[in-house]
């Protein structure tokens, strides 16, 4: 098992404004999570072993949440691998996992300490493997984004770490959408949500664009990074998320850059939450974007980005299941 201690926030110098903001938002949720954790684990059973995963060991380790509604985030999010012994409490979900192995070694349980009481959770790769499950494809590809990329995680992971991971680890539920998720790791994102971004232009069959791409700014004597770029069709996406507009000095300088990139000739597209939360959004967006590269955006991904499709997919299925079930209901038959 391995044992980690709460950390401080990372200090502002040598990072962006907006990744700050993320830390520090994590290591808030980190420390009220701890605080919720030790007052369940003194009120649970004793001789009782908890483990906690999903939201909850996202939240111990410092991770972005992935989107999705069927999982309560207020609720405490509990491992277990026998259903005959799972307890059953107020306020808590329970979530199964019963490749018990691969929990020993490299990717065993984390440990933190909170005034002298012992707080476990799985490691992270196993709690996405455990997620991956219930959060669709593109929040698993969102997921992994996060905890490769490690903004403030307390427990870093690799590209062949997860590799290793799931090379090791026998099959489970979930776990085709897991290997689907590999190819869209080789290029990480500074955000959840500019991981979404992207994803949206990828499944409306757009080409992978470069990420924080530097380009220098003879206006302004500096080279700046921009999320998103097509740098042969001049053409730039940028997220703006609630950093951007509290810090009003960040704010000021996003304006002048992207005054001056414009005056450079360059196309440039500010993507907000509304544009990649919903399927309309995300439509839109992309043919923003086709349009500025002067393309027709294809609607459909790559062949290398089809796994994209998978959530709709399911979705048209679940729909086609509630309107047979509903027309049983209607004629009077048992469903």
């Amino acid at each position: 098992m391995n044992s980690y201690h709460p950390q401080r926030p990372p200090s502002s110098s040598g990072s962006t404004v907006a990744r700050n903001y993320l830390a520090r938002s994590l290591v808030q949720r980190q420390a009220a999570e701890l605080q919720r954790c030790r007052s369940h684990t003194r009120r649970s059973i004793a001789n009782h072993h908890i483990v906690y995963t999903g939201f909850t060991a996202l939240a111990l380790c410092r991770i972005e949440l992935p989107w999705c509604p069927s999982i309560r985030d207020d609720s405490v999010h509990i491992l277990y691998d026998d259903r005959n012994r799972r307890p059953t409490r107020a306020n808590t979900q329970y979530f199964p996992w019963h490749c018990t192995d691969i929990r020993q070694g490299q990717f065993s349980d984390i440990q933190y300490v909170q005034d002298n009481t012992s707080i476990v959770c799985t490691h992270p790769l196993v709690t996405w493997a455990i997620l991956s499950r219930h959060i669709g494809q593109t929040e698993t590809i969102v997921l992994l984004d996060a905890i490769v990329r490690g903004t403030s995680c307390t427990v870093p992971v690799t590209a062949n770490d997860v590799d290793a991971f799931l090379d090791q680890t026998p099959n489970f539920s979930g776990k085709r959408r897991c290997l689907a998720a590999l190819p869209f790791i080789r290029n990480i994102t500074d955000s959840p949500m500019e991981s979404r971004s992207v994803l949206a232009l990828l499944r409306h069959g757009l080409k992978m664009p470069q990420l924080q791409w530097r380009i220098y700014i003879p206006e302004l004597h500096w080279e700046a990074v921009v999320d998103m770029a097509y740098p042969d069709a001049h053409v730039i996406i940028e997220y703006d998320g609630d950093a951007h507009r509290i810090d009003k000095r960040q704010y000021r300088w996003d304006e002048r850059k992207r005054q001056a990139l414009r005056a450079m000739g360059f196309t440039v597209i500010v993507v907000f939450a509304d544009d990649v939360l919903t399927a309309e959004g995300r439509a839109a967006f992309a043919n923003r974007v086709a349009n500025a590269l002067g393309v027709a955006a294809p609607g459909r991904p790559l062949p290398e980005h089809r796994a994209l499709l998978d959530d709709e997919r399911r979705m048209m299925h679940r729909n086609r299941q509630r309107r047979y079930r509903a027309r049983q209901r209607a004629q009077g038959r048992k469903v």
